[in-house]
């Protein structure tokens, strides 16, 4: 398929960001990603190493591509993220970042958001639901970033689009997070304790998530949009299904301590399947497979 749209791509080496060259490419995205590492020889990729915080850096590299689509991936998620000051770094240079691409042409954004925006209730979460952005450093500035973003496009004709995520899982995950750390015990013969086995959740397969944002960047639907598989898991189901790829139900322990988590947190993919028309392609069990497989 011949490229003829121009994206830039901030958070390409991410968890998601890694798996949304193969979609954006089969959208006809010629692909521009902003790394602070170096400079990676994939062909499919036009590299260009660059910090998002070096505000001169961002302009220059905006003036050279001029792209017509931006896709902002890119924020901390490691560590400490949820107090983290390193939150409103990120929102200040979301908002240069968009501000250059409008100086240069641009015609059509989407931005990363969060579920944990929203206040949570048992039932499936929708995108016209009450939000509760405050509890947290992180969830404060991801808001903060959608309400200016959304404002500073419908001023200048630019069409915006936010996809808040909900829970994340896939391929070399951190040990620090779930998925990781489970895969790396049962590799090791270890035992692996999940303390709120009970908890429901909406896990979604990082391959969708990136098909679903590259689906979403190429159409007109604006505002925001759920990023979810409609559906929940139980922690102890998921890592039971994990644990029996290994044969090694037996080293999984579940617990049902007491938390001050929400029960539930699901999300209404309604808008992301009849709107936006993005069809989920990863069950949870073939997307485990997934992950699992050798290269």
């Amino acid at each position: 398929m011949s490229c003829y749209k121009k994206v830039l791509l901030t958070g390409a080496t991410g968890l998601i960001g890694k798996e949304l060259i193969k979609p954006l490419r089969e959208h006809g995205f010629d692909i521009y990603a902003i790394t602070i590492d170096d400079i990676n020889s994939d062909n499919d990729v036009n590299w260009i190493k660059c910090n998002l915080f070096d505000e001169i850096s961002v302009k220059q590299v905006f003036e050279n591509i001029k792209p017509e689509y931006f896709l902002n991936m890119a924020w901390c998620t490691t560590g400490d993220y949820l107090s983290s000051d390193k939150n409103y770094d990120f929102l200040e240079a979301g908002i240069n970042l968009l501000k250059c691409f409008k100086e240069n042409g641009g015609k059509r954004a989407v931005f990363a958001g969060t579920c944990f925006e929203y206040k949570f209730k048992d039932e499936p979460l929708k995108e016209t639901d009450e939000l509760e952005p405050e509890k947290t450093v992180y969830t404060y500035c991801k808001n903060k970033l959608h309400e200016i973003a959304q404002y500073y496009c419908k001023q200048n004709g630019i069409s915006f689009g936010w996809g808040r995520i909900f829970y994340v899982f896939g391929r070399d995950e951190s040990k620090t997070r779930l998925t990781g750390m489970v895969i790396d015990k049962l590799n090791n013969n270890e035992k692996v304790i999940i303390k709120n086995s009970d908890l429901l959740k909406d896990y979604m397969y990082t391959k969708d998530i990136a098909g679903a944002f590259a689906k979403f960047l190429d159409c007109d639907i604006e505002d925001t949009v759920n990023i979810c598989t409609g559906k929940t898991i139980s922690v102890g189901d998921y890592v039971l299904k994990i644990a029996r790829y290994f044969g090694k139900e037996y080293l999984i322990e579940l617990k049902n301590e007491k938390t001050n988590q929400p029960k539930i947190i699901s999300g209404d993919n309604t808008k992301l399947t009849k709107e936006v028309g993005y069809k989920i392609q990863f069950s949870t069990d073939k997307a485990i497979e997934d992950i699992l497989k050798e290269d």
